[in-house]
């Protein structure tokens, strides 16, 4: 087996054992009681030794599965409904790439959010998993200019780098320009917007309309606070405008502070001190100007684990352009972008009109998904081998906390969900009953539209098949 395939088992069943500790904690009768309890360390405790995590059946000599035991297994559960409902699947063993199933694997349908896992690769493979964007304010005369470099989750208030939404603050970008115009005794600015970054590109064409009026997306624009929406709560209404808001809630931040009284150069601790004027500016790119103040987004790692586990479209969308960018592309082509990358890495199977999954219209078959689920977990690449650990977990977590969440399931599948009228999808990494990693990919298409069909049916596949030695 692998090195690289040898580390996603063991941690695999580091992780298993981790949540099989959190839940046995969480199901004490305690804690149905009402609010669940904090727990605190005091500095001074002595903490046990960690013991190494005991699971069973993790061998690197693994059994492989049984072809024919799982196909017979699968097709039965994946059959054709009575309502219409087909399914099709790929199941890739990920030491060796060998297809341990597959049902119509190659056959291109709807991605919908499992297209994240693309989205997220290719962006740590692009940008890397340091990367950070920053937020910029530049002085020219008495014209500040708020430049956006592709920070979608500042927060309003100052910098908390415990989280990655608001990792920065709009309130500590405000403290350091007010510092940086009192010792140049500025009283008055202008804020001008420039949120040219992402060109033109802040709608897709190929999105319907209806994504905007239920809460799916809005435009998207490099500089925007909690992915575009209003506040910091998960389905909180998106802004029609988050690039405007920024600009709002940064100039209101900026008023609140204080400068010394009187002209430029008036900077003598005995001046009274006086609020700082600041008024609305113009919009678009704007050159020139000297850099006073930045703040920096949290590193992209971490924010596409905040993506994967909500499953969030904007910063998907953005995180797309961005690799657009960095590739010599214009936003507009992001999803080009994405799609060479995939390309490079063995899926060479698809055509899609945006990163997030969103537009109908992307065409991505099971197999290409199953593809780069296995050449992450095997890459080279510290961050692509993270990958598959920053996916939502059975049970626990995310779009998958009320997933496979029975005793049987809860813990052992990482995956991206995918839902969308006439679509449901599942993608991920889990360890079999006989100790093999594999990488599954499974599809559903509804002729009638319904929304997000037979996931229970998906989910009793991905549940036999973690459960399957098939030998």
């Amino acid at each position: 087996m692998k090195a690289s395939t040898r580390r996603l088992v063991t941690l695999t069943a580091a992780l298993v054992a981790a949540v099989a500790m959190v839940i046995a904690m969480l199901s004490a009768p305690r804690f149905f009681t009402g609010s669940p309890e904090a727990f605190f360390t005091p500095a001074s405790a002595s903490l046990p030794e960690p013991q190494p995590a005991d699971v069973t059946g993790l061998d690197a000599d693994a059994p492989m599965p049984d072809t024919a035991i799982l196909t017979a297994k699968l097709d039965a559960i994946l059959a054709t409904q009575g309502d219409g409902t087909s399914f099709s699947a790929q199941v890739l063993d990920i030491d060796t790439g060998k297809v341990l199933y597959e049902k119509n694997g190659q056959q291109q349908g709807t991605p919908a959010s499992s297209l994240k896992i693309a989205t997220a690769m290719a962006a740590l493979d692009t940008l890397g998993g340091d990367a950070r964007f920053a937020t910029s304010v530049l002085l020219d005369g008495e014209t500040l200019v708020l430049r956006g470099g592709g920070d979608v989750l500042l927060g309003d208030g100052p910098s908390d780098e415990q989280g990655t939404v608001g990792y920065a603050g709009l309130a500590t970008l405000a403290e350091l320009t007010a510092e940086k115009l009192r010792e140049r005794g500025i009283n008055t600015v202008s804020v001008w917007l420039d949120d040219s970054l992402f060109g033109q590109s802040q709608v897709n064409p190929a999105w319907e309309q209806s994504l905007f009026t239920t809460n799916n997306i809005a435009p998207v624009y490099p500089v925007a606070h909690y992915a575009g929406r209003v506040s910091a709560a998960p389905r909180a209404t998106y802004e029609h405008d988050a690039a405007a808001q920024v600009r709002t809630v940064f100039s209101r931040a900026l008023a609140e502070q204080t400068v010394p009284s009187g002209s430029a150069g008036g900077t003598s601790s005995q001046s009274p001190e006086q609020r700082i004027t600041v008024v609305e500016g113009g919009r678009g790119a704007y050159q020139g100007g000297e850099e006073l103040a930045q703040v920096r987004s949290a590193p992209l790692r971490d924010q596409i684990r905040h993506m994967l586990l909500v499953s969030d479209n904007y910063l998907t969308e953005a995180i797309g352009r961005l690799v657009a960018i960095n590739r010599q592309l214009p936003p507009e082509q992001a999803a080009v972008a994405v799609q060479s990358v995939a390309e490079k890495f063995g899926a060479g199977n698809l055509e899609l009109l945006d990163t997030s999954g969103l537009a109908s219209g992307n065409r991505v078959p099971p197999a290409d998904l199953a593809t780069l689920l296995a050449a992450a977990a095997t890459s080279g690449k510290p961050e692509l081998r993270e990958l598959a650990y920053s996916l939502p977990i059975s049970g626990y977590s995310g779009t998958m906390a009320s997933r496979l969440d029975q005793d049987a399931d809860r813990g052992l599948v990482r995956a991206k969900t995918g839902s969308l009228m006439g679509v449901a999808t599942l993608s991920g990494v889990t360890v079999t009953a006989g100790g093999r990693a594999v990488a599954f990919s499974i599809f559903s298409f509804n002729p009638d539209g319904e929304l997000a069909p037979h996931r229970p049916t998906i989910d009793q596949a991905v549940g036999t098949l973690h459960a399957c030695g098939c030998r």
